[in-house]
């Protein structure tokens, strides 16, 4: 009997062992779930185009305690950019899709070159939103350095601004040092 009382309690504990194994298994984690939410968020609605993204961005409310470039503001730009990201990409793997899936075999060749014509469009937008992905995930690994939302120019190094980050997420220079690389282009290249 004794025997008995003793090999209970284990096969008890070892059941809650395995229960509590379970349980933190199948618990879901904070990041996946957020990233669930986005990806839902991103498959509901349609990209438009960049201009309608940067449009429908929230604005940050700033408060006049903050610093710059808080916590806070690090987690809106993330969210900014990781949907980008996630919009970009689903629009990729669509045309990627309907161009692999497309085996139309037109008759005349005006409606085949029509039809050719508007994959090269296509083509040359998502090759313009490949590089936008590039620039996308230097952002992120800039806002995890602690280097997003400063000037890049060595000579420079100020606060690039939070309106100016929300208009164009993936600025890396000021206003100023911007306006000044434009000239200089303009000057060099008419």
């Amino acid at each position: 009997m004794a025997e008995k009382k003793k090999k209970t309690p284990r096969v008890n504990s070892k059941k809650k062992m395995i229960n509590k194994i379970v349980r933190k298994e199948s618990s879901p984690k904070k990041t996946v779930t957020n990233r669930k939410a986005i990806t839902k968020k991103v498959i509901k609605s349609k990209y438009q185009g960049e201009e309608a993204f940067l449009a429908s961005i929230k604005p940050y409310k700033l408060s006049k305690k903050e610093k710059y470039m808080s916590a806070k503001q690090k987690r809106h730009f993330s969210k900014i950019l990781e949907t980008w990201k996630q919009m970009l990409q689903l629009e990729q793997d669509r045309t990627a899709d309907n161009i692999q899936n497309n085996g139309n075999h037109f008759a005349d060749e005006a409606d085949r070159a029509t039809h050719e014509e508007g994959f090269t469009l296509e083509i040359r937008t998502r090759e313009r939103e490949r590089r936008l992905l590039s620039k996308i995930d230097q952002s992120v690994e800039d806002l995890d350095s602690g280097d997003y939302g400063f000037c890049l120019n060595p000579h420079c190094g100020v606060e690039i601004g939070i309106r100016r980050l929300e208009a164009r997420p993936t600025a890396s220079l000021c206003i100023d040092c911007k306006t000044l690389e434009e000239i200089t282009e303009r000057q060099q290249y008419g």
